[in-house]
């Protein structure tokens, strides 16, 4: 259930591809613990910040966008974009093209938001492809969302767990029974979100021609 997900799309080259920024989804620290005890822990999803990183310098002259507040419903005073901005400057290893989008809820308002900023602070990049950083099981889904928002996206999937061969030798219990978590929540997930119109497909996937869109 998880590889299928996981294995929707490939992480592209891209020396050679046109790109106008990077959007890296949130969903990497753990809430509960920085208000409790002002902590920053990367429990989930870390590979998002490490590829962040690691384009920012080696693009240093497109924009790199890290959208995301707090995915709980009620408003507890966490806004993740807010804290990594924090963590990186204090940890010295914060751009000047990184810029944080510190509003959104979920998946639906990162393309919002972002497409808001985009349109206000590079309008001439507004309607070129931007790469989308995400983990691998959450990346069908994303896409679909920003594709109705009105984005061209570059899939780039990160943090992939699942692989390709099954030996009985590698069964997990307990893995498997997170994994069966994950795989279900996106799953009900890609469901909810075609049912309320925020995406116009189940089950996204690559396009031949993503910047023709």
């Amino acid at each position: 259930m998880l590889n299928r997900l996981e294995t929707r799309f490939e992480q592209p080259d891209l020396t050679e591809t046109d790109f106008a920024g990077v959007i890296v989804l949130s969903g990497t620290i753990a809430g509960a613990s920085y208000l409790k005890r002002g902590e920053v822990q990367f429990l989930t999803a870390p590979d998002r910040i490490f590829t962040m990183l690691r384009l920012a310098n080696q693009h240093p002259e497109k924009p790199i966008i890290f959208t995301g507040k707090d995915g709980v419903l009620i408003d507890r005073g966490f806004s993740e974009a807010e804290v990594l901005r924090k963590w990186l400057s204090d940890s010295r290893l914060l751009t000047q093209n990184m810029h944080f989008e510190t509003k959104a809820r979920n998946t639906h308002e990162n393309a919002l938001n972002t497409k808001s900023m985009v349109s206000s602070l590079w309008p001439e990049n507004s309607q070129r492809p931007w790469v989308l950083v995400t983990s691998a099981d959450h990346m069908p889904r994303a896409v679909g969302v920003f594709r109705k928002a009105g984005w061209k996206i570059i899939a780039y999937p990160v943090g992939r767990i699942t692989s390709d061969d099954l030996h009985l030798a590698s069964l997990n219990i307990s893995g498997g029974i997170k994994s069966l978590s994950r795989g279900l929540r996106e799953w009900v997930g890609l469901t909810a979100y075609y049912w309320t119109g925020r995406t116009d497909e189940w089950f996204p996937g690559p396009k031949s021609v993503e910047t023709d869109n």
